[in-house]
C-alpha cells in the first residue's frame, strides 16, 4: 500500500492528505461532543432515578401509613362494638336490678300495709 506524504497549510507534514486529516478532525470532535453529550444524558439518568427513587420512598411510606390507619379504623370500628355490647349488657343488668328493687319496694310497701292495718286492728280491738 502506498502512503503518501504531505504538507498542510501550515507547513507540518502529515502522513494523511489534508482532507482526511480535516475530516479526522471533524470525526474528532463530533466524537467530544457526543461523549460530552452522553455524559449529560448520563447525569440526567442519574438525577432523574434520584428522583424517582426518593418518589417510589415517599410513596412506600404512604402506602404503609394508609395500611395502618386503614387497621386502626378497623379496630377503632371492632372497638366501637365491642363496648356498645359491654353496655347493653350493663343495660341489661341495670333495667333487671331496677326490676329486682321495684319488686322489692312494691312487696316492702304491702308489708307496711298490712303492717299498718295489723296496727289498726289491734288499736281498735284494745
Amino acid at each position: 500500500e502506498k502512503v503518501s506524504i504531505t504538507f498542510d497549510e501550515n507547513n507540518q507534514i502529515r502522513v494523511l492528505e489534508s482532507s482526511l486529516y480535516n475530516d479526522s478532525l471533524g470525526l474528532q470532535t463530533a466524537s467530544y461532543e457526543f461523549i460530552n453529550d452522553m455524559k449529560r444524558f448520563q447525569e440526567t439518568v442519574g438525577s432523574l432515578v434520584e428522583v424517582l427513587d426518593e418518589q417510589a420512598g415517599k410513596i412506600e411510606n404512604e402506602k404503609l401509613r394508609s395500611v395502618g390507619l386503614r387497621n386502626q379504623v378497623d379496630n377503632e370500628a371492632e372497638a366501637r362494638k365491642k363496648k356498645q355490647q359491654e353496655l347493653v349488657f350493663l343495660i341489661n343488668e341495670k333495667i333487671a336490678e331496677l326490676e329486682r328493687y321495684t319488686y322489692q319496694y312494691e312487696s316492702l310497701l304491702k308489708v307496711e300495709e298490712e303492717q299498718k292495718q295489723l296496727i289498726e286492728r289491734l288499736n281498735n280491738n284494745e
